[in-house]
């Protein structure tokens, strides 16, 4: 064997960000001398690339991610109406090999050297790239945790839950406080639990479902809810994190909730409670004739009905849609929150129960601050990914 090392990504690598293999051999200095890099995913494999040794260390660099990224999905967003999200064990993860060779004096020689990595959806800030992790043991967002919410609303937030204790567990805490800021009831609930990271639903409508009644009513202030992320088994060792959800009502406008892959590959809700405005644009294509038409004794350019004939004929008709929608002035915190938003990959507006996919128009953004800008009103436009026909002549 000449491959000396095989060094792969460690910790939680993001597939949205390099994946660097590097391999050393005692034959790098031979003639026409290549590494050769198979990527596996299960049995299958994915790549095989010949890389030079680098000039300078005689040791092969191979990226992985660009290949990696075709095996990530984007299809597992299904609204159910619990607090659980029913999801796959691979919505934050791929896992792949590396098989490393050489080839040179026109032999190849494959699978000297090879290790297994888990590679996670996450995107790399603006700072500290290289240095940011996912998060561990926690809620998986950036916005500060509280939030706004509504009755008939989804409030969707992600969490790491540690599975290393004895029993493998989603231990969620509910307390529900009244007007006077006292607490109503403590109540909790424990279900059994194999994934890792976890698509939560932590609104009013699905804590009630969990929980079999309305711990959640009109009386209710606000109420807070605290995930167990790791412990040692039912009834010792958790620790929680905790999430305050203030109750409210809608006002004059009706809120649309968009529902948004976050940095960190997990889906969060951003609430627009101002006024919205429905746009429609409209693409025609037509074509031009005359306006009369011959007759036996005249030049005929209306019927007997008095019906002016087309000189202008609309054979094809398309419409786009687009909401221009107003949150209230968000805190400095929630506007770095909110820039996720912007450059989301995937979002979904929750439209009289049903969720659209949609995508941002705006392709600038300002971290806004109360101190430059005092309370500003985010307001977005959003395009609906549903365009219509209209009447085909």
């Amino acid at each position: 064997m000449a491959i000396s090392s095989l060094i792969n990504p460690s910790g939680t690598p993001s597939i949205q960000d390099n994946l660097w293999s590097i391999a050393a051999s005692t034959n790098s200095g031979q003639t026409d001398f290549k590494f050769v890099f198979d990527v596996f995913k299960g049995n299958t494999q994915l790549v095989r690339a010949k890389v030079y040794p680098d000039p300078t260390t005689g040791r092969g660099y191979f990226d992985a991610g660009p290949v990696v990224r075709n095996e990530v999905t984007y299809t597992w967003f299904a609204p159910n109406g619990t607090v659980k999200m029913s999801t796959d064990s691979g919505i934050m993860e791929t896992q792949y090999s590396i098989r490393v060779g050489e080839d040179y004096s026109g032999i190849t020689t494959l699978n000297l050297s090879s290790g297994n990595v888990t590679a996670y959806n996450w995107r790399p800030p603006l700072f500290k790239r290289r240095k940011t992790t996912i998060k561990s043991n926690d809620f998986i967002t950036d916005r500060f945790l509280s939030a706004w919410h509504n009755f008939g609303e989804n409030l969707y937030i992600g969490a790491n839950i540690d599975l290393t204790g004895t029993v493998n567990t989603l231990r969620i805490r509910v307390k529900t406080y009244n007007y006077s800021n006292t607490l109503i009831a403590t109540n909790t609930n424990s279900a059994a639990n194999t994934l890792k990271y976890v698509q939560l639903d932590i609104g009013a409508d699905a804590i009630n479902t969990l929980f079999g009644s309305s711990i959640i009513t009109d009386s209710v202030k606000y109420y807070t809810v605290e995930v167990a992320i790791n412990g040692d088994g039912e009834g010792g060792g958790y620790v929680y994190k905790l999430f305050t959800v203030n109750m409210t009502c809608n006002g004059l406008y009706t809120p649309i909730p968009l529902h948004f892959m976050n940095n960190w590959g997990m889906f969060e809700t951003a609430r627009f409670d101002l006024v919205s405005r429905l746009s429609m644009e409209l693409e025609r294509k037509s074509f031009q004739k005359r306006d009369y038409v011959f007759g036996n004794s005249s030049v005929d350019y209306y019927t007997s009905n008095n019906v002016y004939y087309e000189s202008k004929v609309n054979y094809n008709l398309k419409e786009n849609w687009s909401y221009k929608l107003t949150m209230t002035p968000p805190t400095d915190e929630d506007y770095d929150w909110l820039a996720q938003l912007i450059d989301s990959p995937q979002i979904y507006a929750c439209i009289d129960s049903n969720y659209y996919p949609v995508t941002i128009k705006e392709t600038n953004y300002e971290y806004s601050k109360h101190q430059f800008n005092g309370l500003k009103a985010l307001e977005i436009n959003i395009e609906l990914n549903q365009p219509r026909n209209g009447f085909q002549r």
